[in-house]
């Protein structure tokens, strides 16, 4: 037996007692006829991520139909930390670190988890589809500074998104009323996305170096107390500033 390999047999009475407890703790079966059979359990909070991501994935499946977009090459949904300053991000296959299986390479669009609490997540997959979109057509819509292009506006807008110019180019992109009416088309389950990560800023630390200065005002820091040298400026010695 593979030493990684776990093989699980249960009592069919504790099968039945099982049923049993989930009919208690409100946990409902729930299908469609697109997506196999899974389990959600009845309530605000989630202790798993695939909720989220089975709703990223139906959603933008749902505008993939709605605007007959075709040509899409492989793509896979991704919640995971990203930079602090990105509230999601698209990576496509020529990246270094993307993702595989037996027979395909994906393109991945990623909804950052240090910001899903303060986001909108339907807005920023749009954001990140539009990316996405172009480059199965292949149209450059960012450079590698991130300077957003005419390219995206074109097909964000196309996606009811309102686009504004920054210093960044045409990348702050907000709802409008308009997506807002195609969102309650969908019919979101918002409440999938209450896991996100924390963040905590960091103390900043001053400088371990020790500060020295001679009596013509030269400063040098050191990394030791013990520290004897003259300025040949002044032929004063350096002095420890004492904090």
């Amino acid at each position: 037996m593979s030493k990684g390999l776990r093989i699980l047999t249960l009592n069919p009475f504790y099968i039945q007692k099982i049923k049993m407890e989930n009919k208690k703790q409100n946990i409902v079966r729930t299908t469609t006829e697109t997506e196999k059979e899974s389990w959600s359990l009845n309530t605000k909070n989630q202790n798993s991520l695939i909720p989220a991501i089975k709703e990223s994935e139906k959603f933008i499946k749902f505008l993939l139909n709605r605007f007959e977009i075709e040509n899409i090459k492989p793509y896979i949904v991704v919640i995971n930390k990203t930079s602090k300053n990105a509230l999601g991000t698209f990576a496509n296959t020529q990246t270094k670190q993307h993702f595989i299986n037996t027979t395909e390479e994906f393109n991945t669009i990623t909804l950052n988890t240090l910001h899903i609490k303060d986001c909108n997540p339907y807005e920023v997959l749009t954001h990140e589809l539009s990316h996405y979109v172009n480059y199965c057509n292949n149209i450059k819509d960012c450079s590698g500074n991130q300077y957003h292009n005419k390219h995206f506006k074109t097909q964000a807008e196309k996606f009811l998104l309102s686009v504004e110019k920054t210093k960044n180019g045409f990348n702050y992109t907000k709802p409008t009323e308009e997506f807002i009416k195609m969102l309650e088309e969908f019919k979101p389950n918002k409440e999938v996305f209450n896991i996100f990560q924390s963040q905590r800023d960091k103390k900043k630390i001053g400088s371990r170096l020790r500060l020295f200065i001679c009596d013509c005002g030269i400063k040098v820091r050191v990394g030791s107390d013990d520290f004897n040298a003259l300025c040949l400026d002044c032929n004063t010695e350096f002095k420890k500033v004492e904090k």
